[in-house]
């Protein structure tokens, strides 16, 4: 009996009941029933055709975010989302994000993927700068894709990047100049190819979108995004 990573409880290697039904095959568990059911998995709401967020009745389709960027934007982009950022996940992102406890990549690594399994694309993970690469000794999204084939292409600019994403507020991150720069050997392997590209959390959407503009820059026939919560 192992234990759960986020509460420490022992775990049984009982299937739920629901998924015994359903004939889902059986998963690798890494936290205990109590602890899984605390995140809100976004299929199961109606999300915003755009950036995958939980839709509330009176939330147009796609929302008001995505009609900004869409009215702002040289190009059309689409993030799927996983799970709502809630205070679940939220917890569980200051732990592993920010604590630096590298167990927690476990958590989602294989929800993440079996949405991969469905992809045709290049898997492009978003980056850190090397100044956390310093301080946390990993980078999130990798840890995420540990057991995926992915293409490290982008590298954080070390003139822009002085603040942390996690430290600035909405409007400094809807201001924020182009971040990141393309690694120039490897950008050849996405032309004329469909790319996917991965982050932990979608918050204003314009860190992906950077990504995502130089990625089609490159020669990327087109660029759609998957982050872990919304």
């Amino acid at each position: 009996m192992k234990d759960c990573l986020l509460c420490g409880a022992g775990l049984r290697n009982e299937m739920p009941l629901g998924d015994l039904i359903r004939l889902t095959p059986l998963r690798k568990r890494t936290i205990c029933e109590p602890c899984s059911a605390a995140f809100s998995p976004l299929e199961s709401f109606p999300t915003c055709s755009g950036c995958g967020r939980k839709r509330t009745k009176e939330m147009p389709d796609p929302c008001y975010d995505c009609q900004r960027w869409e009215k702002d934007s040289q190009f059309k982009f689409i993030n799927t989302a996983l799970f709502e950022y809630n205070p679940a996940m939220k917890d569980y992102m200051k732990r592993y994000k920010f604590a630096g406890d590298y167990r927690l990549r476990q958590v989602f690594s294989e929800r993440i993927h079996e949405q991969l399994r469905k992809q045709s694309a290049i898997i492009v993970p978003v980056p850190v700068g090397a100044d956390t690469m310093a301080t946390r000794g990993f980078n999130q999204v990798t840890g995420l894709l540990e057991s995926d084939r992915y293409l490290e292409l982008l590298n954080v600019r070390l003139d822009k990047k002085t603040i942390r994403q996690s430290e600035k507020n909405r409007q400094d991150r809807l201001m924020l100049g182009q971040p990141f720069e393309m690694m120039a050997p490897e950008k050849n392997q996405i032309k004329n190819q469909a790319v996917l590209l991965v982050d932990d959390v979608y918050t204003t959407g314009t860190t992906i979108r950077h990504a995502a503009a130089l990625l089609l820059q490159a020669g990327a026939a087109s660029v759609r995004g998957l982050t872990l919560a919304r």
